[in-house]
């Protein structure tokens, strides 16, 4: 018997180590091959940040590309560094890429400043036709950590973490789809990949780049903007929206395939008091990204990015019990190895879900359907109905009240009681008395005095 309950209880523990571990989504989890590797991340990562293995670099552990400040000279350095070598027709000649003159956008950085950021475009268009219909798939360049800064490198954090890993995730899905693009070429619809400058400061390139940028014409025809974040947390997550939608269904049911996990935001998880996107007056974390200057046109959009967000906790952990790396001057290269190593997994990961869903049959038709059908809730965040249906209820449970009150009253009716005094003189016999008299004897009052 004892033999048998010890065999038990190993399997229970076997069993409970193995869904321990199937429930944090670390990365390289795909069932079949990946179209990206982990190592091509990983180096596309290095490529970014001007990571070199050279002898005597003093800066191989940070990268010589600067801290890539938002509006810094280093931050356009690395627009240039992207634009320039995706706009080489020779290694890239199924691409077009937007000169970065015709992206440029002013930020308005006080009173009295205004700088300069740029967005980089690079338009893949299959079979070398432009489609009618257009997916955007875009994510920051630049690194949030400090202000505004003109001084070249003049931090030590170099955002290797947030977010030189959407990038390094972006950049590897575009050499994929290049070396494919005859495999591709039946696509029906460009896909449109964009590196946003100033992305720190209240996405300010992507709100350039869908108010300024593309024309009224592409805000209807896109049919799909998605958002890669940081990546190399504890959890992957997906977000799509406050409401459940078509496409994010899609979505997961291609990563269920795929046998990849993405968690969603937990729904007892406070809200920040503040309006980030236009008419929804409240914000989590999944809200704050360049997908929300997408969503405010009614283009249906996906976030994907890592971290560790809690329920009750109003905290944006990358991962649990460890400070964050991002948004920090400890985010370089070597730290994010170290700390955050799922990075290039993760981002294998997510290349692998972008492609398998952009290249599924079903894939345009869910888009068009979602977009079409979209509902609409930004009506009921408004704080004002929800203080205009509370004082309606207390008028209403106040007119209720008085109704009750005036029905009982006429039902029963309050009838006062009349009583008549008598004055009883001694000896008057009482066989008269009524109820509705009330007779007091006068007698003479008692000597206080008697019998002392």
């Amino acid at each position: 018997m004892k033999k048998h309950t010890t065999i038990l209880i190993a399997l229970l523990l076997c069993v409970t180590v193995l869904c321990g571990c199937g429930s944090v989504a670390t990365g390289g989890g795909q069932k079949g091959e990946a179209p990206v590797t982990a190592e091509t991340v990983d180096a596309n990562l290095r490529y970014f940040l001007g990571i070199t293995d050279a002898e005597g670099n003093e800066k191989a552990a940070l990268g010589d590309m600067g801290d890539r400040t938002p509006t810094s000279e280093s931050e356009r350095h690395a627009a240039e560094l992207l634009y320039a070598r995706y706009a080489d027709t020779e290694a890239y000649p199924h691409f077009t890429a937007t000169p970065l003159y015709d992206t440029e956008f002013d930020v308005r950085v006080s009173t009295t400043e205004t700088r300069k950021s740029q967005n980089v475009e690079i338009r893949f268009m299959p079979g070398g036709e432009a489609h009618e219909k257009q997916v955007v798939i875009g994510t920051g360049y630049d690194n949030p950590f400090g202000t505004y800064n003109t001084v070249y490198d003049g931090q030590p954090s170099t955002g290797a973490f947030d977010n030189a890993t959407g990038v390094a995730t972006l950049m590897s899905c575009m050499d994929y789809v290049h070396a494919n693009a005859e495999a591709l070429a039946a696509l029906p619809f460009d896909l449109v990949f964009v590196f946003f400058g100033c992305s720190g400061y209240n996405s300010a390139g992507a709100n350039a780049y869908v108010s300024k940028q593309m024309t009224a014409a592409q805000h209807l025809t896109t049919v799909l903007m998605v958002n890669v974040g940081k990546l190399g947390g504890e959890r992957m997550y997906l977000y799509a929206d406050e409401v459940s939608t078509a496409h994010e269904t899609f979505l997961r049911d291609v990563a269920s395939n795929e046998g990849l996990t993405y968690y969603s935001l937990p729904k007892n998880m406070p809200l920040i008091e503040g309006t980030y996107i236009d008419n929804v007056y409240y914000t989590h974390f999944g809200m704050l990204g360049d997908h929300a200057a997408f969503t405010e046109w009614g283009i249906p959009t996906a976030y994907i990015t890592s971290g560790y967000y809690g329920g009750f906790n109003l905290s944006d952990l990358e991962k649990s019990g460890e400070a964050n790396l991002g948004g920090t001057e400890r985010d370089t290269y070597e730290n994010l190895r170290a700390e955050r190593g799922a990075y290039a997994e993760q981002g294998s990961d997510t290349v692998t879900l972008l492609l398998r869903a952009a290249t599924h049959t079903d894939f345009l038709s869910v888009m068009e359907k979602s977009k079409n059908e979209k509902t609409d809730y930004t009506f009921w965040t408004n704080p004002l109905w929800a203080y205009l249906i509370v004082l309606f209820i207390v008028i209403a449970l106040c007119i209720l009240l008085i109704v009750l009150v005036k029905h009982f009253e006429k039902k029963y009716p309050f009838v006062p009681i009349v009583r008549k005094m008598k004055i009883a003189v001694f000896g008057m016999e009482y066989e008269n008395k009524t109820d509705g008299d009330i007779f007091v004897d006068i007698k003479r009052p008692k000597n206080p005095f008697d019998g002392y």
